[in-house]
């Protein structure tokens, strides 16, 4: 397994004293960033986005428990990968948590390698999510930067997709086709973008309407 890099948080959530100091000193001995909560409650003081993180987190505590905490996540949009480590599981509670997303369920005791292994993976999830986020928002802020010309002429060419000729738009929009014509190259330009079912796919991401 390659070497762990020292800025990858692991959050751990568990009411029980001994099992965060056990945690702390042999995750951290691995090399992860360790940050220690006694409830979900404190966890959600402590939390940020900050990539690529993951979260070990207890299913039975005072308050609010491991699944209430999942399922509070899941409303507010908040994507951390969640793998539940419990002494008090059952089948019906480890499906409900999968089902909910979680990366996995493990039953105390564990093997500390298969607990590692099991945040590798959630690691590799938490970085590829925030990969797509960055994505997205650098597409944003590319839609962002157009004039507003621009943007005319973009929401004419994403609505009309393989229909949308330059005649057509510069009718809509009352001006000659070659002023279209440079309009269209400076967008596909400034949008980093390919081809025209390309520019689609980017004007979904801005929450751009493809309807005529």
């Amino acid at each position: 397994m390659s070497e762990v890099e020292e800025n990858r948080i692991v959050y751990v959530v568990d009411d029980d004293e001994a099992v965060r100091v056990a945690l702390n000193r042999s995750l951290g001995m691995r090399g992860y960033s360790v940050v220690l909560c006694e409830s979900a409650e404190d966890f959600l003081d402590r939390f940020t986005d900050k990539a690529p993180c993951c979260l070990l987190l207890d299913v039975r505590m005072p308050g609010i428990g491991g699944l209430e905490l999942q399922e509070s996540l899941n409303k507010a949009n908040v994507r951390v990968p969640i793998i539940f480590v419990t002494g008090h599981g059952d089948i019906p509670m480890s499906v409900r948590a999968i089902k909910q997303g979680a990366v996995d369920f493990l039953e105390k005791p564990y093997l500390v390698d298969t607990l590692q292994e099991r945040i590798e993976t959630a690691l590799a999830l938490s970085a590829e999510w925030a990969s797509e986020i960055a994505s997205k928002a650098e597409v944003v802020h590319r839609f962002e930067s157009l004039t507003a010309r621009e943007r005319d002429v973009f929401h004419l060419l994403v609505a009309g997709a393989a229909d949308a000729s330059n005649k057509s738009i510069a009718r809509q929009l009352e001006i000659s086709h070659r002023t279209v014509d440079d309009h269209r190259a400076r967008i596909m330009a400034k949008m980093s973008a390919r081809s025209l079912p390309e520019l689609v796919d980017m004007a979904k991401i801005c929450g751009v309407h493809l309807q005529k």
